[in-house]
């Protein structure tokens, strides 16, 4: 009796243990062409009319990505620090125009929005170049290269080395 329940407990554990495996084996995605579109639609940037070509200082690595003001923000209100927390409503959308994650519905931000709070050096490198440099109730469109953003590895719903298009609203920020 022992041994009956000793091999059916040894044979549970192989086919558990050997499944694991093929799942694992199985789970592997090739992006090699998600990863050829993002980059083409990026270099592809260069012709698109009213956006800003940006390039990082050499100093702190010389990315590139592209943005659009849609709307001002108020010019006295100063800009971010990378220490400070940012209160902003946005939608993120890849390059085929799913949109993974945001605080509104619609085409503008608007009553209904729910900001969300981030701590500015948290965020990932395309975010916080555009922060620092905007004002408050500034609306733009970003363009970032899947280096500004989740790069190979991706995040949640989001797949390695996406290009990603954010609309991005700073509504307000505060310091320490």
């Amino acid at each position: 009796m022992k041994t009956n329940k000793l091999i059916t407990f040894s044979i549970s554990i192989f086919l558990i243990f050997t499944s694991s495996c093929t799942l694992n084996d199985n789970s592997t995605v090739d992006y090699s062409q998600w990863k050829l579109d993002n980059e083409k639609y990026f270099t592809n940037m260069k012709d698109s009319a009213d956006y800003v070509f940006y390039s990082f200082p050499l100093a702190r690595g010389g990315k590139t990505f592209y943005y659009k003001i849609s709307t001002e923000g108020n010019q006295n209100s100063g800009s971010p620090i990378s220490s400070d927390s940012v209160k902003v409503n946005f939608r993120g959308r890849m390059i085929n125009g799913s949109v993974f994650d945001q605080t509104y519905t619609g085409s503008l931000p608007s009553v209904s929005a729910k900001p969300y709070t981030f701590k500015l050096d948290e965020l990932i490198g395309g975010w916080q170049e555009n922060l620092i440099h905007m004002k408050a109730g500034e609306v733009r469109t970003i363009i970032l290269p899947q280096e500004l953003g989740y790069g190979v590895n991706g995040a949640r719903t989001i797949p390695p080395f996406s290009t990603l298009v954010f609309d991005i609203q700073l509504i307000t920020f505060t310091g320490k």
